[in-house]
């Protein structure tokens, strides 16, 4: 919890967890306004309590509503904190940029945007291309936002072919190295994904973020 603030941290955790973001809000300007440290309540308090959401919904104790839910309720204190850095003359750090979509012939997106709320909740930027989206269409998204993060979605196994053009077009582009490259969904798996070339797969949406945020941490190790 942020020091000194634990009535109103308190009050941002519960809200969160409920996906209240009108009482998130409402707790998170409280806090403010009694000089608690912007950085700290994301750090301390929202990662934290949306982390847990997720949790819960990978262990069938919510659902997807109250996922969503709690995902709008974090992205509404998120801005509320980055609007008074701003005033204060600072910035919120972005944890990075994601690229994410569903290969082409593919229309399944649960799966997909599970971890796009999941990935907004973990502070980074993403890009939602949707569905039915062709290899192309990753790679110029990445550039065209400086992502740092790849991660195509692929449900049935006709469609996950469409992983592994994404991933021949960034070797064939010689961009293999400046993304991470993540696949996911129900017809992929650890040893589909190694086979194409992947960075990395994981079984579940907070596993998927996880692994996300390991491999960037590991790219900026090395070019520290």
């Amino acid at each position: 919890m942020s020091t000194a603030l634990p009535e109103e941290t308190e009050a941002i955790r519960d809200a969160l967890l409920e996906g209240d973001a009108e009482k998130a809000t409402a707790a998170t300007q409280a806090a403010l306004d009694k000089g608690a440290d912007p950085l700290a309540l994301i750090q301390d308090v929202v990662v934290p309590a949306l982390t847990e959401v997720g949790r819960r919904f990978e262990a069938l104790e919510v659902f997807l509503p109250e996922l969503m839910e709690s995902g709008a309720a974090g992205r509404a204190v998120s801005d509320l904190i980055e609007a008074d850095l701003t005033r204060r003359g600072g910035s919120l750090k972005s944890a990075g940029v994601v690229v994410i979509g569903t290969v082409k012939g593919d229309i399944h997106d649960i799966g997909k945007n599970i971890i796009a709320s999941l990935f907004k909740a973990q502070g980074f930027k993403v890009v939602d291309l949707g569905k039915d989206v062709p290899a192309t269409r990753f790679l110029e998204a990445a550039e065209e936002n400086k992502a740092d993060i790849i991660a195509a979605s692929a449900l049935m196994s006709i469609t996950r072919a469409g992983c592994r053009e994404v991933a021949d077009l960034l070797r064939a582009v010689k961009k293999s190295d400046r993304y991470i490259y993540l696949v996911g969904g129900g017809s992929i798996d650890e040893a589909y994904a190694k086979e194409i070339g992947a960075n990395g797969y994981a079984k579940s949406a907070s596993g998927g973020v996880e692994v996300g945020k390991a491999l960037l941490a590991k790219q900026a190790q090395k070019g520290a």
